[in-house]
């Protein structure tokens, strides 16, 4: 069989594949999320998010953004409790530093400590 031949029939298996995968994960919401940092945001924004002590209300749309920008650090983070991990978060921008405390349960995650500094 020559080269084209064989180019020909892996293009079209290639196509009835791509179609197929179209079809069955066109409605889910799915996602391809191999590294612990993408895993852990991931987990936690699909869960309810509740603060423990939210010290102004507009504080939160800037820890929601910073859960999604930011950097999970996993030597200050504890994950080895059972019921609830714990998470520190950093988010350095332009505007704000901002670290998060963040207690990941399997039906919640709670915000229990956070700082905002604004920069000038």
């Amino acid at each position: 069989m020559n080269f084209i031949k064989r180019l020909t029939f892996f293009s079209a298996g290639f196509m009835i594949g791509m179609l197929f995968l179209m079809f069955f994960l066109s409605g889910k919401k799915t996602s391809c999320n191999y590294m612990p940092n993408s895993r852990v945001k991931n987990d936690i924004l699909k869960k309810n998010i509740s603060f423990s002590n939210l010290k102004n209300k507009s504080d939160s749309l800037v820890i929601l953004n910073s859960i999604s920008n930011g950097d999970i650090i996993f030597s200050k983070s504890n994950t080895t409790k059972q019921k609830c991990k714990e998470y520190y978060f950093e988010n350095n921008s332009k505007i704000n530093e901002i670290w998060l405390r963040i207690n990941n349960c399997k039906d919640k995650a709670i915000i229990s400590d956070y700082s905002i500094k604004k920069i000038n």
